[in-house]
């Protein structure tokens, strides 16, 4: 996760128009929800694969670790889809009998989880393209573009670089608790997890503190200053994109 701003700065993509590139992710992300259709998961998410692994040439390995965040959200979060319990069961897939209740699946509660988990998973590789081939700045250029208030632009700048700034305080400490065979037992384990986020609420409050106090000593007036780009979206391009919209919308009508 920490490599996610490094590689929105180096991506073969970074120097596209930024505001090109999150109106295709934000339109197909809107057609893939809007979707019912297993082809239309799979034509959006091949298509983002390419766009990040092909086009902006993100290493797939790293690109596959993204991927398993959400997915292991996502099987955690379907098994209350899958399984049902009852007293009475008609045509499931399996079951078995505990006491009173029936512990059971059917075909209908399986489709209906993979169908969110394509979904989903989709939808997640539409964000992952933005964020991967977008830098910051030029988001906060096309969000100041958009007209959003200063103190919102400000917020999300400001929580985008702590998030970071948290993980790698993170990332340090962990590894320096491991070079101490902190992790090896079961004991072990718990109380140098107890320690590691102690450790990093208090330093990463006091890293908080001093970026405040240097942006303050060098001006800072509650607002970023971003150097300003113009915004284009020729119709070529437009019609480009929602042409790729109505590819993903099409299989709905006829399958």
């Amino acid at each position: 996760m920490i490599y996610i701003d490094k590689f929105a700065y180096i991506s073969a993509l970074k120097d596209t128009k930024p505001e090109l590139k999150v109106l295709f992710g934000i339109a197909t992300l809107i057609a893939c929800i809007g979707s019912n259709n297993f082809i239309s998961f799979g034509i959006v998410f091949i298509s983002m694969f390419l766009a990040v692994v092909v086009l902006a040439k993100i290493p797939i390995g790293y690109y596959a670790k993204l991927l398993l965040l959400p997915f292991g959200f996502l099987v955690l979060g379907v098994l209350g889809i899958i399984l049902n319990v009852s007293k009475e069961v008609s045509n499931p897939l399996w079951s078995v009998k505990l006491g009173e209740y029936y512990l059971f699946f059917t075909q209908s509660g399986l489709e209906l989880a993979a169908r969110l988990v394509c979904k989903s998973l989709a939808a997640v590789s539409c964000l992952y393209f933005i964020i991967l081939t977008t830098p910051i700045r030029d988001i906060i250029n096309l969000l100041k573009y958009l007209k959003c208030p200063e103190t919102l632009v400000s917020l999300i700048t400001l929580m985008y670089r702590f998030i970071f700034l948290l993980m790698e305080i993170s990332l340090t400490k962990i590894k320096s608790q491991q070079c101490r065979h902190g992790y090896e037992k079961m004991r072990g384990f718990t109380k140098t997890f107890g320690m590691l986020w102690a450790s990093v609420f208090i330093q990463s409050f006091r890293s908080g503190e001093w970026i405040n106090k240097a942006m303050l000593l060098r001006g800072h007036d509650g607002n970023m200053k971003f150097i300003k780009k113009k915004i284009t979206i020729s119709i070529k391009e437009q019609v480009l994109v929602m042409c790729f919209v109505f590819l993903i919308i099409l299989p709905n009508f006829f399958l």
